[in-house]
């Protein structure tokens, strides 16, 4: 009888044999043992800060490209890389030689249709009198009208030529069109450029962009980015200066999402004053985008409390009774009248609030005796409900919402707490009604919850010895 006890044994690995003697130390009821050493957490007043962080890069709001309307040989380059030039300051001087042959082309043209225009129509003056003297006939009369049209239009558009090729002699000269620093030149003194009038859209000289303001492009997963909205405040650090942050204000949120390695993100553009001209194009940023902000709140770390659902699977976890969740309505919530968190036909709250106060095993079989489409509808109120709250708490993360504490009771014993909690940060979370400055729980890992379906599927297939139902 020895030899198949030890080969049961074998069978299972001694790590799941010191798990299952710890949990069955959990499950013992509260009233036969004493409570399990879990961390404590200290309820106390503190600052909260929710945000959401992320990294990205320093660019430019506003970049213009610098081309020019005249082609030739580059003669003189007023700015560097990185200077800073005022809107109409010099910027570049092209070889004038062409431009000028232009003019002096145009001048010409100019008055070759003067003489022309005074030629027609003296012409046309001796043709329209002898016409009436029946001397010359009517056609020839016409050609002499059209002929005076041919050199009034010649008249016109030498007229025009002129007024451009005085405009393009002011093109040489290449002026900033905004006030702000060269990021980019292209460009050396003596090379040939193209204007942009040329098919291929001209030689580019130069980016200028202003660099007061500057924003940082973030890539912000989709959980978070209904979080986010416009001119949410922001703080940046950048490596240059690690120990400045910088302030700012979300500009906006991209509408069209990005997949990198399968996750789903938005860009989200932060805008940052930068009259110091410390933040350069190109550096990496840290952006911290505050979704809330308390000075001076009662707080609790985060290990320390548990949603309605993550209680209720601790409290089957620890043998605890279930209708310790029932003193969940002993808590109300106090929230928006607008905010509705249940929706659907009158009672299908009620409905939903009954299967959450139930036990999984009562959940399935209470389930299992509904008709297929009733247990469907069901089925989709839970998730529309869920949804309807997940959209509420990123629309108002400091929504005061319902959760539990674990606790010790007079007589020593663990129990649960119902608390109203708010505004969450990494560490922390806001506790509004519940608890008292002070106040210990205990931090009950929900590791527990795995814990306990791991030895359940390894009882039920190897029959471990020593974990009965109890």
């Amino acid at each position: 009888m020895q030899e198949p006890n030890s080969k049961e044994a074998r069978l299972v690995p001694p790590a799941l044999v010191l798990l299952a003697a710890a949990v069955a130390a959990c499950g013992q009821s509260p009233a036969r043992e004493s409570v399990p050493e879990f961390e404590t957490a200290v309820v106390e007043m503190r600052s909260l800060v929710s945000s959401v962080v992320a990294t990205g890069t320093v660019e430019p709001i506003r970049i213009v490209d610098v081309k020019s309307q005249a082609s030739g040989e580059i003669l003189e380059l007023s700015v560097e890389l990185g200077d800073y030039a005022e809107k109409g300051a010099k910027l570049v001087r092209i070889d004038p030689r062409d431009v000028r042959n232009s003019f002096e082309q145009a001048e010409a043209d100019l008055d070759v249709a003067v003489a022309r225009i005074q030629v027609a129509e003296r012409r046309l003056g001796r043709s329209q009198a002898l016409h009436d003297s029946s001397i010359v006939t009517d056609e020839e009369l016409e050609n002499a009208i059209l002929e005076h049209a041919n050199a009034r239009a010649a008249l016109v558009k030498g007229e025009t030529n002129l007024e451009l090729a005085a405009d393009r002699l002011n093109d040489v000269l290449v002026r900033a069109p905004i006030s702000g620093t060269v990021v980019e030149r292209a460009i050396e003194a003596g090379q040939i450029v193209t204007s942009t009038r040329e098919v291929t859209g001209g030689t580019l000289l130069m980016r200028m962009a202003d660099l007061t303001e500057v924003q940082v492009r973030t890539m912000v997963d989709e959980t978070d980015i209904g979080r986010i909205r416009a001119d949410l405040p922001a703080g940046i650090t950048v490596e240059a200066y690690p120990d400045q942050t910088f302030n700012g204000t979300v500009l906006k949120i991209e509408p069209q999402a990005v997949v990198e390695q399968g996750v789903t993100m938005f860009a989200v553009l932060t805008r940052i004053g930068n009259e110091q001209n410390l933040l350069r194009p190109g550096m990496n940023a840290d952006v911290e985008i505050v979704i809330g902000r308390r000075d001076e709140a009662l707080s609790l770390k985060n290990g320390a409390i548990k949603t309605p659902e993550d209680a209720r699977q601790l409290v089957q976890a620890l043998g605890l009774d279930p209708e310790l969740l029932k003193q969940r309505a002993e808590a109300p919530v106090e929230s928006d009248p607008s905010d509705d968190q249940t929706g659907g036909e009158e009672g299908e709250g009620e409905v939903l609030d009954q299967l959450r106060s139930m036990s999984q095993e009562e959940r399935r079989s209470h389930l299992q005796q509904l008709e297929p489409a009733e247990r469907q509808r069901i089925f989709q109120e839970f998730r529309l409900a869920r949804e309807r709250q997940q959209q509420a708490d990123r629309t108002n993360p400091a929504r005061p919402k319902p959760a539990f504490v674990f606790v010790e009771d007079s007589t020593g014993a663990l129990t649960i707490r119902p608390v109203t909690i708010g505004l969450s940060s990494w560490e922390f979370t806001e506790v509004l009604a519940g608890v008292e400055e002070g106040d210990e729980v205990l931090q009950v890992p929900l590791a527990l919850i795995q814990q306990l379906e791991l030895l359940e599927r390894v009882r039920s297939r190897t029959g471990l010895p020593g974990v009965q139902q109890r």
